[in-house]
């Protein structure tokens, strides 16, 4: 069992605690408002969204080809779109306003997708396969009722009514069909990375290496620019960054913490 709490900002006291089965290898996320959180929960492909004051599920996410993508590995959420990388090396991109509605996936990695991060239409991700992927998101406005035969939506889960009435009546509605292609593909020495992030601003991102080696970069020329021990080879359990900061843990009990210019 794993269990999903919540604190108040003030004391940090933890005001409401739930159990939940199970959570795998794949750590949760939260919506940017901070009033949901996303769980891998009992199936092994889907994705619970967690009510954090009620602590009930509201929406489910899971891919389409549910059978052929194994578990969930890594979620990011960013605004209205919920980012899930896969056992199989796909990614699959859900809009969180409709009934779980799956608008792309794409597969990236030959292996497990271990950890990704998402900034201003861009994905970068990691697996066991000593690489690190970049892949460029593009969008376009269509009309729902061209996009109506193309999207998927999870196994299990009824399409949404009211969407089904609004596009009958209004065939016309603009939607966005999105696309993805991987634009760069950055070699790794070391088998893989279990964090990766991406500064705020977009320019940079820190990639954790399972050799305990913490690697910055230039998210214009994805090139690397430094290369630091932070931790014990295969112990980064965690990493934040936040202005030219980053900040590491691991299994070898320590937290570090480091500054780039």
């Amino acid at each position: 069992k794993a269990v999903v709490s919540t604190q108040s900002t003030g004391e940090g006291q933890c005001v409401r605690t739930c159990s939940v089965p199970s959570t795998g290898f794949c750590r949760f996320a939260t919506s940017d408002d901070q009033r949901h959180c996303f769980v891998s929960l009992d199936e092994k492909s889907k994705i619970s969204c967690i009510d954090a004051d009620r602590f009930n599920v509201v929406k489910t996410f899971q891919p389409s080809d549910y059978n052929q993508r194994g578990m969930c590995w890594s979620v990011v959420v960013r605004g209205d779109y919920v980012y899930l990388g896969y056992e199989s090396g796909h990614i699959v991109l859900f809009d969180r306003r409709s009934l779980s509605k799956q608008v792309l996936e794409v597969k990236v990695h030959d292996e497990i997708v271990t950890t990704l991060d998402v900034r201003d239409n861009k994905i970068i991700s990691s697996s066991p396969d000593f690489t690190i992927k970049i892949t460029s998101l593009t969008s376009e406005k269509v009309t729902a009722a061209d996009t109506s035969s193309e999207t998927k939506t999870s196994e299990g889960c009824d399409e949404n009514p009211l969407e089904s009435v609004v596009n009958s009546l209004n065939p016309a509605r603009t939607a966005q069909k999105y696309s993805a292609e991987i634009s760069h593909t950055i070699p790794l020495k070391c088998q893989g990375s279990s964090h990766i992030k991406i500064r705020p601003d977009g320019k940079l991102f820190a990639a954790s290496g399972w050799d305990g080696g913490l690697r910055l970069y230039s998210c214009k020329k994805n090139k690397l620019l430094g290369l630091v021990e932070a931790h014990n080879p295969e112990t980064i359990t965690d990493m934040i960054t936040f202005d030219n900061r980053v900040v590491c843990s691991g299994r070898d009990c320590k937290i570090s913490f480091w500054t780039f210019y």
